[in-house]
């Protein structure tokens, strides 16, 4: 957790544009600010910028198609920090890992078997409780999201 440099990507669920109807629009954007635009493994488009150096991609999503999320997930998820006057909402990381194990991709897994090290290390807080009751929220998905959680070494 102490590292200075970004690992993986940045999933970013869209909720003023549409990553599917505006792909234009980001394209556009993205041109102009001179990022590559890609796609993820869910077929939305993924934006590459370089930061300093250091080329970060950001997913994006939205609420539809095959990774539906409950509107009640982001009362109980959202948090939010100001980072240089600037407010920024995020997830707390124990929905991070529901929707990781939600979707179950091989990169998935192994992001969880990470944040598993990262819990036992004690290097992150993490609650099982909030984990199995976000879980619940997604219904007939909620057995297999919390057997993909257990067979990282979660005891959900």
């Amino acid at each position: 957790m102490k590292k200075k440099e970004l690992e993986g990507d940045i999933d970013l669920f869209a909720t003023t544009i549409s990553p599917l109807v505006d792909e234009d629009r980001i394209r556009e954007i993205a041109y102009r600010n001179g990022w590559s635009v890609g796609y993820t493994e869910l077929g939305t488009p993924s934006i590459t910028m370089n930061i300093d150096g250091v080329d970060v991609r950001v997913d994006l999503y939205e609420n539809i198609l095959d990774f539906y999320i409950p509107s009640q997930f982001f009362d109980v998820c959202k948090r939010s920090i100001c980072v240089e006057g600037v407010d920024i909402a995020y997830i707390a990381v124990e929905c991070w890992a529901v929707l990781k194990a939600k979707r179950g991709s091989y990169s998935d897994l192994a992001a969880l078997s990470m944040l598993k090290q990262f819990v036992d290390s004690k290097e992150l807080a993490f609650d099982l409780n909030l984990v199995k009751n976000v879980s619940k929220m997604f219904e007939e998905e909620e057995k297999y999201i919390l057997d993909r959680l257990r067979s990282v070494g979660f005891k959900v």
